[in-house]
Parts: C-alpha cells; sequence; structure tokens
C-alpha cells in the first residue's frame, strides 16, 4: 500500500518532485552495492561494455572503479537485483499514486560520482529531452540513494516547480570538461533557484521528466553511488520509438498493486 498522502500529491504537482525517505531497507542496499561493485569492474572487451559510460578526465581510477565508469545503463544486463529493483513496493506504488494509475517501466541507470566530480559536469537539463516527443509528461525519475550525499557530496539538485515551464531549449555544452549531454540553453537563470537536500543510504527521489536538475558535485574523499530508474504512465505514449532501453514499457503497476507476469493482482481474491 502506498504511502503517498493527498498533501504529498499536492506538494508533488505544485512542485515536480517527492522525497521518499528510508524506501530501501538496509540489506537490499548492500546487494544492489555489490552488483554495482562487480559491474563497475566489467572490462572494456566485454560485450556489455558499452551501456558503462566512462570519465577518465575526472576519474582518479580507484580500485573499485578502475575506468571511471560515472553512468551506466541497461543494468538488467548485468544482474537479476535489477529487473527484481523495479518492482520494488515501496517505490512502484509511490510513483504510481504520484503519476496515476498503472506505471510501467521506462529504462534503467545508475550513477556514480567518484571524489572530484565537479559541479557542472552533468549540468541542469530536463531528462524529457531524451524522451520526447511522448503522449504526456506522465514519466518520472526515480534516484535511489545507495549512499549518503548532500548538495556538496553527489546529491542531485532540483528547480521547484520548472517542470511547468514546458519543454525548454537544450544545447550542447560548451565547457571543455563536461559528459557531452545536451543542458538548458539558459542554465545561468537554473542555479539560483535550485535546492538539494541530505540523503541517507534508502532515500529516494523521485521527480517528473520536465523538472530541470542536475547533479551535484562530489567533494568526499570516496566513490557515492545511486541508481535511476524511469517509470511513465501506461497511458504514455512513444511516439517516435526512440526508447530502446531493456525493458521498456514493462509493467510495474496495476490497479494498485504490484504487478508480476502470470501471478494474480495481489489485491486480488485467490481462486
Amino acid at each position: 500500500m502506498s504511502t503517498i498522502t493527498p498533501k504529498d500529491k499536492e506538494a508533488f504537482e505544485a512542485n515536480g518532485f517527492h522525497v521518499l525517505r528510508a524506501a530501501v531497507s538496509a540489506n537490499e542496499i548492500a546487494r544492489l552495492k555489490e552488483a554495482l561493485a562487480r559491474m563497475l569492474l566489467t572490462p572494456a572487451e566485454h560485450p556489455y561494455a558499452k551501456n558503462l559510460a566512462d570519465a577518465p578526465e575526472i576519474a582518479t581510477s580507484p580500485p573499485n572503479n578502475p575506468r571511471g565508469v560515472w553512468a551506466a545503463f541497461n543494468l538488467q544486463l548485468f544482474d537479476d537485483i535489477f529487473w527484481d529493483f523495479a518492482y520494488h513496493p515501496a517505490i512502484a506504488l509511490a510513483v504510481d499514486a504520484l503519476i496515476g494509475a498503472d506505471i510501467n517501466l521506462y529504462e534503467t541507470a545508475s550513477i556514480h560520482k567518484v571524489p572530484g566530480f565537479p559541479n557542472n559536469y552533468r549540468d541542469w537539463h530536463q531528462d524529457s529531452e531524451y524522451s520526447d516527443p511522448q503522449s504526456d509528461d506522465r514519466n518520472v525519475t526515480v534516484i535511489t540513494f545507495l549512499d549518503e550525499m548532500d548538495g556538496e557530496s553527489g546529491a542531485t539538485w532540483v528547480v521547484p516547480g520548472s517542470h511547468k515551464q514546458g519543454a525548454l531549449p537544450h544545447i550542447l555544452p560548451s565547457e571543455n570538461l563536461s559528459s557531452k549531454a545536451k543542458e538548458v540553453k539558459d542554465k545561468h537563470l537554473c542555479a539560483p533557484n535550485g535546492v538539494a537536500f541530505a540523503y541517507q543510504p534508502g532515500d529516494v527521489l523521485i521527480f517528473l521528466v520536465r523538472v530541470v536538475h542536475k547533479s551535484g558535485a562530489n567533494q568526499s574523499g570516496e566513490l557515492k553511488s545511486s541508481i535511476a530508474y524511469n517509470y511513465c504512465s501506461r497511458s504514455t505514449l512513444d511516439l517516435a520509438r526512440i526508447n530502446g532501453f531493456v525493458g521498456a514499457y514493462l509493467p510495474i503497476t496495476r490497479n494498485g498493486a504490484i504487478y508480476r507476469p502470470g501471478a494474480p493482482f495481489l489485491n486480488e481474491a485467490k481462486p
């Protein structure tokens, strides 16, 4: 059962984001981190290595991340736990309550910020830049923090209410040191309104894909990791058929319950 209240829902529609505290247990965090640790050791010649984005220009090549991977995609290719995590009840049911009944998976990723990760490496942007055109904007990014973070040690920054501006113009970054991914054209207008929060392992940030956000710097001396899954409403259509992620549009919730193919809905009476 979702813990989202009518007040939470109202605030989500106004601000574009919701913070879900202690959603994932310490045991689950440990298992996820173990799977990610194995993934970060994937050699460059491995067939799945193309799903790992390196940042050698900022990486110090620590033993636990020798290639300096800062982002990974299609996590399900690396470990079955990432399939299971898509159905995490506390997260999936919260998303279902926030964006509308019946949600599907959109994509899976993880972010790994090495010590010294700069403040503008993945600067202000909207995730909808990579999913548009869609039939509606009921699509969210869900970041699960696996380490203790704040705005100066890896946590995501968001601009409250920015989703109400619609799709903003994006351009390629001009800085030499960047992820080379598109960012908001007038990003200098975003910083004064950005906010970040302190997170403990297991805390979750859910935000609409039109919310302007960015990756926070990591000024700590430790690798900071998080998992970023996207979910969309069942009604959301990929109008240009651009989504090629593993597991895209897999049913996650139906009728207010976690859905597992071949199994009855959890809120249905057993025969």
